[in-house]
């Protein structure tokens, strides 16, 4: 690729892709970096496409979310006419059609994609996979219809599978070279087998209930607070992956890379989130753990607990009810890490005779 587009892939893995980290569990970065990848590698049999474009069509796509889910893709399309950054690539001329590529690339709208940006981004937003299908709809109803029980769960994906998935849906496919053709025809066996959609819906029901009925200082819709410099950036990452595999909320305040930076810059909006309310709890890491916990820690709110093993992150939530777990990256494997992580998030706050002690370390 030129150096035009590797400046434009630069800025958005610094400044978009991070944005998605605040969206449900469909919707966050691995999200957004299947739709850039999967659309550049349908654009190889298209070479009348400028892949730079393409590349922005497919970051932006979804940021509508932000917004809303019912017009995302308007909102999206709206975001990217309103980003004056991108006249440094592009044109008018070009930012309109990258504009409507991310418009075009929902999959119930009223109307075909209008241009090829918009049907290569349309196809790559697809992700058609049985099990994942099944666990989004299912996290879908969790959030937005709480009331449902199972057998009723049960009838809205088979409902909303018959109105996208099914002959004769909405859903729609737009380049050949795609695999999707081949996958949908797997999916579609899938439905028309009533036991083995059964079986696979409880076997990912279940599996969703048991991890939302943990013990958890979690908060229901609020995302857990992540900060890292360079140093804590792997320690991070490790942290981002079992939440996501956990389909816990986070959202990610940075730092988004392992350069060299300065741990401040990504601690206090940390803070702020969790003062606020915004998220809860925090999980923060740099190199021994300590600037990043001094800088929290100067928030009036924050009650920010350095631990380097998982009983000091039990007792910080138990004597302390600590609000941020900071964590040394250079000095605790990923798996101390990820232990600490999880007897934090697990640990309730004891009360009683610590409640007094609490109440009194606010100057």
């Amino acid at each position: 690729m030129n150096d035009r587009y590797n400046e434009i892939a630069s800025f958005i893995e610094q400044e978009i892709v991070p944005r998605y980290d605040a969206f449900d569990a469909g919707h966050r970065r691995d999200h957004v970096h299947y739709v850039m990848e999967e659309s550049q590698r349908l654009a190889q049999y298209y070479p009348e496409v400028d892949c730079a474009m393409l590349l922005v069509a497919a970051a932006y796509h979804d940021l509508g979310l932000e917004v809303g889910r019912k017009t995302h893709h308007t909102e999206s399309a709206r975001i990217i006419r309103e980003d004056k950054r991108l006249l440094r690539w592009f044109t008018a001329e070009e930012i309109e059609t990258i504009a409507q590529a991310a418009e075009d690339h929902r999959a119930s709208s009223d109307h075909d994609p209008r241009t090829i940006y918009g049907r290569l981004v349309a196809e790559a937003d697809r992700q058609i996979d049985g099990d994942t299908i099944i666990r989004r709809t299912i996290q879908f109803s969790f959030k937005h219809y709480p009331n449902l029980s199972k057998e009723e769960n049960y009838a809205r994906l088979l409902e909303h599978m018959a109105e996208k998935y099914a002959e004769g849906g909405y859903l729609k496919l737009w380049i050949p070279e795609s695999s999707n053709a081949k996958r949908l025809r797997e999916f579609r066996n899938l439905l028309h087998d009533s036991d083995a959609m059964r079986a696979k819906f409880d076997e990912i029901y279940d599996t969703l209930i048991k991890q939302n009925n943990m013990t958890t200082i979690l908060k229901p819709g609020i995302p857990v607070a992540l900060c890292s410099d360079h140093a804590g950036f792997a320690t991070k990452q490790a942290v981002i992956e079992y939440l996501k595999e956990n389909n816990i909320e986070y959202k990610d305040f940075g730092t988004y890379n392992e350069d060299s930076c300065d741990y401040p810059d990504f601690a206090h909006p940390c803070a702020l989130a969790v003062e606020s309310g915004e998220c809860y709890p925090g999980i923060a890491v740099c190199g021994s753990g300590e600037g990043i916990n001094i800088t929290l820690n100067k928030h009036q709110g924050i009650r920010s607990a350095l631990c380097w093993q998982p009983e000091l992150a039990r007792l910080a939530r138990q004597h302390n009810d600590a609000n941020v777990l900071a964590m040394p990256g250079r000095f605790v494997t990923n798996e101390e890490a990820l232990e600490m992580v999880k007897t934090f998030l697990s640990t309730e706050f004891e009360g009683g005779r610590h409640q007094k002690r609490v109440d009194k370390i606010p100057v």
